[in-house]
């Protein structure tokens, strides 16, 4: 419906244009054009799809392997020791040979020698306010390794009796055996 007057439609019918006519119309030609669009955006990114599938595959399955092998290797883990009687070979006890007289593949590596894995003199486990390094319970492995080179032959040895008595932490005990060693 248009004014014969001034020729511009009324407000009714740019309502219906906008909300009724338009959305419909576009409904009607994007059945009618649907085949060609689904055509070039296939032509257009069908490859870049199906890459990116392939890519998304891969790292699935990549990542399900890592998860794998890490979850068998926290099953193979054993407890870690928290007591003296608990602890590693090489502490506390003297490890027995096998019965074949000769080398046993699967057992773990001797411990160092008492002079580079010393044990506290008397058997005790000094307490963490007498060693060298402030705070030592409370620090995390990698800082208390940072701390351990100023330290003396003597701190060093009680240092090492003591996480081998409580919470036994390889970093802490392997870097300790090497400054040991080093300085021996």
């Amino acid at each position: 419906m248009v004014d014969d007057d001034n020729q511009d439609p009324s407000l009714n019918d740019r309502i219906l244009d906008v909300f009724v006519y338009a959305p419909a119309g576009f409904i009607l030609s994007a059945m009618d054009d649907f085949p060609k669009l689904a055509a070039l955006g296939r032509e257009r990114l069908g490859t870049q799809v199906s890459n990116a599938r392939v890519i998304g595959e891969f790292a699935l399955k990549a990542g399900r392997q890592q998860l794998k092998k890490r979850g068998e290797g926290l099953r193979h883990r054993g407890p870690v020791a928290d007591t003296a009687e608990e602890a590693p070979v090489g502490l506390h006890s003297v490890p027995t040979p096998p019965p074949s007289g000769g080398v046993d593949a699967s057992a773990p590596a001797p411990a160092p020698s008492t002079a580079t894995s010393p044990r506290s003199t008397n058997g005790h486990v000094p307490s963490a306010s007498s060693l060298a390094i402030p705070g030592f319970d409370t620090l995390s492995a990698s800082q208390v390794v940072q701390r351990l080179d100023g330290l003396s032959r003597g701190e060093l040895v009680s240092a090492r009796a003591y996480e081998a008595g409580n919470r036994g932490r390889r970093t802490i005990l392997s870097r300790i055996d090497q400054l040991l060693e080093e300085r021996a």
